[in-house]
């Protein structure tokens, strides 16, 4: 049986003749292995985009020739109780029953392949049909170049929706799973992401989306430029402003990422793990190389490179002075040395970095 005829049969979209030569296939044992790499051809198509873990095709069909074992034990033990029932109706029976859970197992998954599809585009649905969707089914990244000369790489599994040409106000795209966004500048056409019910809005930067493929929570990390999340339910505002954004979303810059929790429906705002100079800012060689210079100098340059604000807690700290080579070190590995150095400790507030400790005299 070719896999058109049993698409066909499952989409309900074959005549009643070739249903019933369909039925009769599908309740023959000697199928099972044909119908089972139907199945797992299907799990393996590019409309499965999340990142959850891929259904095991072979435990459910042992599950389900283990039922048709234990329903030919129960019919058996029901035929020396009640012979009067013919052994032939009890198997045929037990086929059709086989054939009514594969039926329900499958449909129930095109049916999901079908509402995840549209889901990706159904922000796109002013474009009707003009819409190309690219996955990345190999191992390593895949990079897709946008009309616009946006820059897309996506990671294993990601897939990405958009337009064949944008529209003259706006940038749209659908994404599902993981990427980095290069966005080309255009300040007349903002450029949206739309992830599950998370829209990313630039005007032209560099930004990583995340889902986590456990809770579905949505993370956006701001490699350069600024940008704004919010809430899909506020994503056709004429207008977001700061009030807008305060109760619906958030305003990130260069090494701050935002949270979207699915359950509680609110943004975290933090630092990236791994804070990286922002691109742009010229840094001499020996920049971050001191001979006793005041806390408040080593505090002006890490704010200059990396865009992170380092808060003293008290002015006592001010008054220390430090003398030390940082060039080669990252961000909270300076901070590391800066606080041995002053008998200091810090710790990541939001979007700040608080320094903590009595300070000098």
């Amino acid at each position: 049986m070719n896999r058109s005829a049993l698409e066909r049969f499952f989409l309900n979209q074959c005549t009643d003749v070739e249903k019933t030569e369909m039925e009769d296939w599908i309740r023959d044992p000697a199928n099972d292995s044909q119908l089972q790499a139907f199945m797992k051809w299907q799990w393996d198509q590019p409309a499965v985009t999340h990142d959850t873990a891929t259904p095991d095709a072979d435990k459910i069909w042992q599950n389900l020739q283990q039922q048709i074992a234990n329903d030919d034990s129960t019919y058996q033990d029901e035929e020396t109780a009640t012979p009067v029932v013919s052994l032939f109706r009890k198997k045929k029976l037990r086929y059709f029953s086989a054939a009514a859970i594969l039926l329900i197992m499958v449909c129930s998954y095109f049916g999901y392949r079908h509402f995840d599809h549209a889901a990706i585009n159904n922000n796109l649905a002013a474009y009707g049909s003009h819409i190309e969707t690219k996955k990345n089914n190999t191992a390593s990244e895949t990079t897709v170049l946008l009309e616009d000369g946006t820059m897309v790489r996506l990671t294993p599994n990601a897939s990405i929706s958009y337009p064949q040409h944008f529209g003259n106000d706006k940038r749209e795209v659908s994404l599902l799973g993981n990427a980095f966004f290069e966005v080309a500048k255009n300040p007349a056409k903002p450029f949206l992401v739309y992830t599950n019910n998370v829209v990313t809005k630039v005007l032209g930067t560099s930004f990583t989306i995340r889902t986590d493929s456990g809770t579905n929570n949505i993370s956006v990390a701001v490699h350069t430029g600024r940008v704004q999340v919010f809430e899909k339910s506020t994503a056709n505002e004429p207008q977001l402003n700061t009030k807008s954004l305060t109760t619906n979303g958030v305003i990130i810059t260069a090494n701050q990422q935002t949270v979207y929790s699915q359950q509680q429906g609110n943004f975290k705002t933090t630092l990236v793990a791994t804070p990286m100079p922002v691109p742009g800012k010229q840094v001499q060689k020996s920049y971050f190389d001191f001979n006793r210079q005041p806390l408040g100098v080593v505090l002006s340059r890490i704010e200059q490179v990396y865009g992170v604000e380092v808060v003293p807690e008290n002015e006592n700290l001010n008054k220390c002075i430090f003398s030390g080579e940082l060039d080669d070190d990252s961000l909270f590995e300076k901070l590391d040395i800066l606080c041995l150095a002053i008998n200091a400790t810090y710790e990541v507030a939001g979007t700040k970095v608080l320094l903590k400790g009595k300070g000098c005299k």
